[in-house]
């Protein structure tokens, strides 16, 4: 069983997330750990794309405290099963096949040995075991968790030129100063994780403010907001921090001269004044189903694939936005709203 498999940003990225979290001992099995969606479905999405001359039957293991019935952007068998435990969900994606694992092993050995690739393994490998500490003092601070010194992690350091630490106690390298962190930016280490690449530009930005006249971004922040922006943005705009337009934002909105609508965990800008509203593309599934005609809840449940709970969740925010309520009968149904109704 041969296959054309090449060595591409994609998998090197793959190959770093499995360094990090993988099993990478097992000899019959290509398994991912993790709790972050997005990664899961990247790393299922390209090792379908590698394998792609393949016949591969790849599974994911969903665990959760409540048993949820999580949707995932890519057609494989999805066994779900309950962790008490569990404070979110996490995934393992697994293909049993001792061929496939030989396959994999030669393709992250031959791109471990690509100088090219590190920038792409090290995004990889931070968006599994990587985070971000800020504090007090101008602290900063680039971790890598490891339970002992990791040779190849640190032969990628050496070759960007990333001067480190590693702390026994810790279980992690440390990674700090100005320069360091200009070498990250430049190979986009945490872009990969959405959460982590958000907190990453934020504080990255931090080093670089710039001191504008009293009330400056105040007085202009609520003209810029007649559309949707997101904090991260504004502060590339003002050339600000992403704490310091954040607290600018929470005054005024204190005062009542923007609001916020919160989409897939990030925060959306307007000015108060601007007749709109902000929903998700999921929101929206809800909003055209309820066009056709009235529903209740565990109809819109089983249409989105969903549990009942999480339909409900998504319509009691729907009903705060004033774009449906409940009729007497206990059917959903939209409302005619003069908002225009933004989808992002």
């Amino acid at each position: 069983m041969e296959s054309n498999i090449e060595l591409t940003q994609e998998a090197a990225e793959c190959i770093g997330l499995w360094l990090a979290e993988g099993d990478t001992k097992t000899t019959k099995e290509i398994t991912f750990t993790n709790n972050c969606l997005t990664l899961v479905e990247f790393f299922a999405k390209t090792i379908k794309q590698i394998f792609k001359e393949c016949n591969i039957k790849p599974r994911v293991y969903v665990y959760s405290a409540k048993k949820d019935k999580i949707k995932f952007n890519f057609s494989c068998k999805i066994n779900y099963y309950q962790d008490k435990r569990a404070r979110k969900p996490y995934f393992i994606f697994r293909i049993g096949s001792v061929a496939f694992t030989r396959q994999w092993k030669e393709l992250v050995y031959k791109t471990t040995k690509c100088e090219k690739f590190y920038k792409d393994i090290l995004r990889g490998f931070f968006a599994g075991e990587g985070n971000l500490k800020s504090g007090n003092h101008s602290n900063r601070t680039i971790r890598i968790a490891q339970g002992k010194p990791n040779e190849f992690v640190e032969q990628i350091f050496r070759y960007y030129g990333i001067t480190y630490q590693y702390s026994n106690r810790g279980r992690a390298y440390s990674i700090t100063g100005k320069w360091n962190w200009d070498k990250m930016a430049k190979i986009k280490i945490a872009d990969l994780h959405p959460i982590k690449k958000e907190k990453f530009w934020r504080t990255y930005y931090s080093y670089k403010e710039i001191h504008y006249p009293n009330h400056h971004i105040k007085n202009n922040l609520v003209n810029l907001l007649n559309k949707p922006y997101t904090t991260f943005e504004l502060s590339k705009i003002f050339n600000r921090s992403h704490a310091r337009i954040y607290d600018i934002l929470s005054f005024l909105k204190k005062k009542g001269e923007v609001k916020n609508f919160r989409i897939r965990s990030i925060n959306y800008w307007i000015n108060a004044r601007e007749n709109k509203i902000i929903i998700s593309k999921i929101k929206e599934k809800y909003l055209l189903s309820l066009k056709e005609n009235r529903k209740k809840s565990s109809e819109l449940a089983n249409e989105m694939d969903v549990c009942w709970k999480s339909a409900y969740n998504r319509l009691l925010e729907l009903q705060k936005l004033n774009l449906v309520d409940k009729d007497t009968n206990g059917n959903w149904r939209l409302l005619n709203s003069k908002k225009e109704v933004i989808v992002l």
